[in-house]
């Protein structure tokens, strides 16, 4: 699923900047239903579209408090927020946080990494919000020929390749998927599945053994091995229970 997200930013730079990043790095969990300008704009747009996720600039024209004002138009929030400012002062921090419960904060200018790292956080907290279906025993896998529904167990491993996913299969075949691996790590990770780098998520059913001396290289059944990444391997660890 993508999260219905909203902008609430009154500079029409700024606009175009998280805009640019949200379509061109988060397209597959995110859906940018609505940029707002200003606290009345914003307050009718969260009416309208009940959204998952709104990035709420602090500041909007003279309402040097805007974004609070807008969390005030609603007694019950159900969408997560995400402040973006330019005003660095603690305070402003403080308030966000304990007052607004801010699910993260952003200083302009932003980051692209920053910005891309903050939506997954906002996705993988959302869905262990809701009540999600039992544990699928297929998995879609879209590729340019239609949709490949592939049993989670055939699955050994999922590898990036830019855009697209390399996915190998325990017939030792596989297929090239057109959804990138971020969808796989968002919608998988966490079960049998676990991202050990950048570029792979493997699947524990299909793990072999850990060789530190090679380099920290993962061996998979099929002839396939990845390097565990140092980002990845405490969770590596974790999963294994040691």
């Amino acid at each position: 699923m993508k999260l219905k997200t909203i902008i609430v930013e009154d500079e029409p730079m700024g606009q175009r900047m998280l805009t640019a990043i949200l379509n061109g790095y988060c397209a597959d969990s995110i859906e940018l239903v609505e940029v707002a300008g200003s606290v009345e704009e914003a307050i009718l747009a969260i009416r309208k579209h009940q959204p998952h996720l709104v990035f709420l600039d602090v500041i909007l024209g003279d309402h040097v408090d805007g974004a609070f004002d807008i969390l005030k138009a609603f007694d019950q929030r159900d969408f997560k927020v995400v402040f973006t400012t330019s005003a660095q002062q603690s305070e402003t921090i403080i308030k966000a946080f304990a007052e607004y419960h801010a699910n993260q904060y952003l200083i302009k200018p932003l980051v692209i990494d920053k910005v891309i790292k903050i939506v997954n956080f906002v996705v993988k907290s959302f869905l262990k919000t809701i009540e999600l279906p039992e544990t699928p025993t297929k998995i879609p896998c879209p590729a340019s020929n239609g949709v490949h529904f592939i049993p989670r167990d055939e699955i050994v491993m999922f590898r990036s390749d830019l855009n697209n996913t390399i996915v190998f299969l325990s017939k030792g075949t596989s297929i090239k998927s057109s959804r990138n691996l971020k969808h796989y790590d968002v919608l998988y990770s966490g079960k049998d599945f676990i991202r050990v780098s950048r570029s792979c998520v493997i699947n524990l059913k299909h793990l072999l053994r850990y060789s530190p001396e090679d380099g920290r290289t993962i061996y998979l059944t099929c002839n396939c091995s990845v390097a565990l990444s140092k980002m990845y391997a405490a969770a590596f660890f974790a999963a294994l229970g040691k």
